[in-house]
């Protein structure tokens, strides 16, 4: 109830009188009720809807009872598990929202532990940190990341990119990532050994869950991946498929400094560990209209690390985890 009440105060900002409607499955019951129970508490209107039995799995499209019901709405939360081939119902969800001028929270693969977590610090200080990262960047900013298990990156900017924060208030219209809490941006030259030993992304990250046993090493040069070493061999595989399937996939899109500091470990989920404490980094896609990147791709691929140090121009911003300044 406590994370789920501020959610609602702190992220969606619903008043007393509005209409909430919650899209979730069988497996986010415990999640949905929450919600249900916070926003009746608060003065607010819930609606409820178990996907499941509006449609079986797959779900190829959004049910059109679900799409109906977010007409009208103040905001909206759809809480469900991942599952391939439900991309088109997601995006049709978040843009029936945008639609309604909704305020949407979005939880995908999202673990009672890890939502918990994410929301056990209150969101001022979060986007108060997001802030002054984002004052501190600089256009010839210049980012080195070590990690105990092996990553050694240089990273630098340039005068054309900028950095995106993914975390706050929403406003009518837009939707949040809940967990929640990053600054990203495209960087300019990325090389080095990257390891990620927390999670990555995609239905066969979420199936792997925690890499802790078994990291993935990206070795990179000139911002591009030039081999890549699994003890998994699936995982191995599934990493340079991605790489060779795709114009662009073999380079680095994103890199982003997690910065929710209710989150102290990684649970071996990507929403989870991403805005983790820490340096992850995307293959792919790069979101080029948000970050002034000059090349773009189709797909993306995300990995992240645990107890990682990281510097910002050469002072220190994060050690194991754990940010040393702006905190």
């Amino acid at each position: 109830m406590t994370p789920a009440a501020r959610v609602l105060q702190e992220l969606l900002v619903v008043k007393p009188g509005e209409r909430l409607v919650i899209l979730h499955d069988a497996a986010n019951t415990g999640l949905a009720l929450a919600f249900e129970h916070a926003a009746s508490e608060a003065g607010v209107l819930p609606s409820r809807f178990d996907l499941e039995e509006l449609a079986p799995r797959p779900w190829a499209t959004c049910p059109k009872v679900a799409l109906e019901a977010l007409r009208g709405a103040g905001a909206t939360i759809l809480a469900v598990r991942p599952e391939e081939g439900e991309y088109e119902c997601r995006a049709a969800i978040v843009q029936a929202a945008r639609l309604a001028q909704a305020r949407h929270a979005h939880m995908v693969g999202v673990s009672r532990r890890t939502f918990v977590e994410s929301m056990a610090a209150p969101v001022a200080r979060v986007v108060g940190l997001l802030d002054a990262l984002k004052a501190a960047m600089q256009p010839s900013s210049k980012i080195t990341a070590r990690s105990p298990a092996g990553t050694r990156v240089d990273i630098e900017m340039a005068p054309h990119l900028r950095w995106e924060a993914s975390g706050g208030v929403v406003r009518p219209g837009a939707w949040i990532n809940v967990p929640y809490g990053q600054l990203f941006s495209s960087p300019a030259s990325i090389r080095g050994v990257y390891v990620a030993n927390a999670s990555m992304g995609g239905p066969v990250g979420a199936r792997a869950g925690t890499l802790s046993s078994k990291p993935i090493k990206l070795v990179l040069e000139a911002g591009r991946v030039k081999s890549v070493e699994c003890a998994d061999r699936s995982l191995q595989v599934h990493v340079e498929r991605f790489i060779a399937e795709g114009d662009g996939h073999d380079r680095v899109g994103c890199v982003n400094l997690g910065a929710n500091i209710g989150i102290v470990a990684p649970a071996g989920e990507m929403l989870n560990d991403e805005h983790m404490p820490g340096l992850h980094l995307t293959l792919g896609d790069n979101y080029r209209d948000k970050t002034g990147a000059v090349w773009t791709a189709r797909g993306q691929l995300a990995f992240m690390m645990s107890e990682s140090d990281v510097d910002l121009d050469g002072v220190p911003l994060i050690r194991r985890g754990r940010y040393v300044r702006f905190v």
